[in-house]
């Protein structure tokens, strides 16, 4: 009887030992898997592109839009005569 008290203790504090060592595995890859979402996050925010960004970038479309429209008017006459 002392023996499979003893082979019961044993296997018991087996189990729960592994079962222990799981959880602090999987514990130790989430906060991991945190760690990476946290900071492509702050990735993603540090270069979020707002419109105040974007303003330069219409301005210049929009000169060179300009540009073109009015060339097409002078487009086929000689200007340099």
């Amino acid at each position: 009887m002392d023996k499979i008290t003893e082979f019961l203790a044993v296997a018991i504090g087996a189990i729960t030992t592994m079962g222990g060592f799981l959880v602090k595995k999987l514990w130790s890859k989430v906060d991991s898997l945190e760690g990476q979402v946290d900071e492509q996050d702050r990735y993603i925010e540090r270069n979020l592109l707002t419109k105040e960004d974007l303003m330069p970038i219409r301005d210049t479309l929009n000169l060179i839009l300009q540009h073109l429209l009015e060339h097409r008017k002078t487009e086929g006459k000689d200007v340099h005569k």
